[in-house]
């Protein structure tokens, strides 16, 4: 049995999410190809090789140790053997990285430069702080526009949770719903509008797949024979990029920098900080914390303070 198929029985045994088992796939065939034989002649001294290449090749720590991790899940859950003591390079402290935040004049200026679903996309990330795949994911059920609510279900950590729909964005919303169903309609005429259930519910539930309720949100325009599929993280981001760049922002601009900038502006908007963990689906509060004063440095400039300070302009 190959290492492919005894790692997702592990995982699947462990409980692994689905971006982890991913990552740890990834970090899989980057040591296949450095050990150069199967699996079951791997050794702890070509892992302590392995992580030297890494030190050298400046990784971070957090790939070093990502990597680290997916190794280790092999020998203890795969082959089930210890890799020894390996006497590796010292790891670097993780940094707490610095968040780009957006102004929300900088945001409106990247909405203007977008069109179709990726600015309706962008809209809900920012306004209800999905991540973008939580937002790529989306049914339509999922909306509830008399109840302005949108539900997350299996986003980071399979947790789900309930966020905020815009009231902005309902007759906009209503809008892409319509058009959505003309899609369905469109497919369905034509002996498709098949859409991927979760779980076993298309076993169970013979006809939900073609209920309109169970369609991707943002449908993507490739049909794979009667199934149509969501949008991609690529194509919002793609449109992010190119608009940005339109609009001469120099900022580091990504699908999730709206995520960050939801997460300081409603706090800014007046949500207390409790209110904002649950609609960010944060685990522990001083993750959220973070953002509090992410967009700016705290404190006074002595330059700025005294009255003298105009004779020190420069």
């Amino acid at each position: 049995m190959s290492l492919t198929i005894k790692f997702k029985e592990a995982a699947i045994m462990q409980s692994l999410g689905k971006s982890t088992v991913g990552n740890y796939a990834f970090w899989h065939r980057k040591f296949y190809a450095f050990a150069k034989v199967p699996a079951s002649q791997w050794s702890g001294e070509s892992v302590r090789g392995f992580m030297v290449l890494l030190h050298d090749q400046n990784y971070s720590a957090v790939s070093r140790k990502q990597a680290l991790c997916a190794i280790k899940f092999v020998f203890d859950h795969v082959l089930r053997r210890e890799m020894g003591h390996l006497n590796l390079p010292p790891m670097p402290k993780v940094r707490q990285t610095l968040r780009t935040i957006p102004t929300r004049e900088e945001i409106g200026r990247i909405f203007a430069g977008m069109s179709g679903q990726a600015r309706m996309m962008a809209a809900l990330m920012y306004g209800g702080g999905l991540r973008v795949n939580e937002c790529t994911c989306l049914r339509v059920q999922d909306v509830d526009i008399d109840a302005l609510t949108i539900r997350v279900w299996d986003g980071k950590g399979n947790k789900c949770r309930m966020t905020l729909l815009p009231q902005l964005l309902v007759p906009a919303m209503r809008r892409h719903i319509a058009w959505v169903k003309s899609v369905h309609d469109m497919d369905t005429a034509a002996g498709a509008g098949l859409v991927e259930l979760p779980g076993r519910l298309a076993v169970k539930y013979k006809s939900a797949n073609r209920e309109f309720r169970w369609q991707w949100l943002f449908p993507s325009s490739v049909q794979r024979g009667q199934y149509r599929w969501h949008a991609t993280d690529e194509m919002i981001g793609k449109q992010m990029r190119a608009a940005s760049r339109a609009a001469g922002i120099i900022k580091r601009i990504t699908p999730h920098t709206l995520r960050h900038g939801f997460a300081t502006h409603a706090m800014r908007a007046g949500n207390d900080i409790k209110t904002v963990q649950e609609l960010l689906g944060h685990e522990d509060l001083n993750t959220t914390a973070i953002y509090l004063h992410a967009d700016a440095a705290r404190g006074i400039s002595p330059l700025d303070y005294a009255p003298d300070r105009h004779s020190l302009a420069l």
